[in-house]
């Protein structure tokens, strides 16, 4: 039963049994992961807050062969995220990243590029007053390193150029149709919009935020999010509830 040492993001917790926590975790050494916190209920609890939602923490966790849950031994917090969520906003939008991880990451897989995302847009939430830029980084990348991006230029249809029109989508799709081919009640995402976000999703998201938000950047978030709500064949909590107010 090795004690091992491992960065991590706090996805969620839920209550197990009067005086436990099941801890939802994206670890940086050994990948998405669930593990018990014993005792963390008790109101002098070792754990205190590092396990809020979230919370970029350091912890030291057993490893037990051939078993789903590990166990907790000891948790210190690195970066808390917990203020920033007093705007209900960007709370909605915490959620939403939590939600998304839990659904898109596989179980143990070890993923660098995806922890560093997630660190930098829960850092760009706290940092700026602007909430559609920093999700609509983590849609496009977290689409992209899933494998699951759509062509952007041609109709997933019939192949041709979307062109000037731009793409169409609906509830399920996995990429854009062109005007000829879209379904019945499609919503349209416009050429820039399009082009957008190819260019500005290519830069370090700080970068992007020193600039003005572009025009388009919630319909294009919207359609990506639709793209992983299918691509998860589950509705998303956190999506439904952002879409009147984010």
């Amino acid at each position: 039963m090795p004690l091992r040492e491992t960065e991590a993001v706090v996805l969620r917790t839920y209550r197990l049994g009067e005086a436990d926590k099941i801890a939802s975790l994206f670890t940086r050494q050994l990948g998405r992961l669930r593990a018990v916190a014993r005792g963390a209920l008790r109101p002098k609890s070792r754990y205190g807050g590092t396990l809020e939602p979230l919370s970029y923490v350091r912890l030291w966790i057993f490893e037990r062969e051939n078993r789903d849950l590990l166990h907790l031994n000891s948790v210190e917090i690195i970066e808390s995220f917990f203020d920033m969520q007093r705007d209900y906003r960007v709370q909605l939008a915490a959620q939403y990243l939590a939600e998304v991880g839990e659904r898109l990451l596989p179980e143990r897989e070890i993923n660098e590029r995806v922890f560093r995302l997630l660190l930098a847009v829960l850092r760009a939430l706290k940092h700026s007053n602007e909430v559609n830029c920093p999700l609509l980084y983590f849609d496009y990348w977290m689409v992209r390193l899933s494998g699951f991006l759509p062509d952007f230029e041609a109709c997933a249809g019939c192949g041709k150029a979307l062109g000037e029109d731009g793409g169409y989508y609906t509830g399920g799709s996995e990429g854009l149709f062109c005007h000829d081919c879209r379904p019945s009640g499609a919503t349209r995402v416009a050429a820039a919009t399009l082009s957008m976000v190819q260019t500005a999703c290519r830069q370090p998201l700080d970068k992007w935020l020193q600039e003005k938000p572009p025009v388009g950047t919630r319909e294009a978030r919207l359609f990506l999010e639709e793209l992983i709500e299918s691509h998860t064949e589950k509705k998303l909590i956190s999506k439904k509830m952002m879409e009147e107010e984010v």
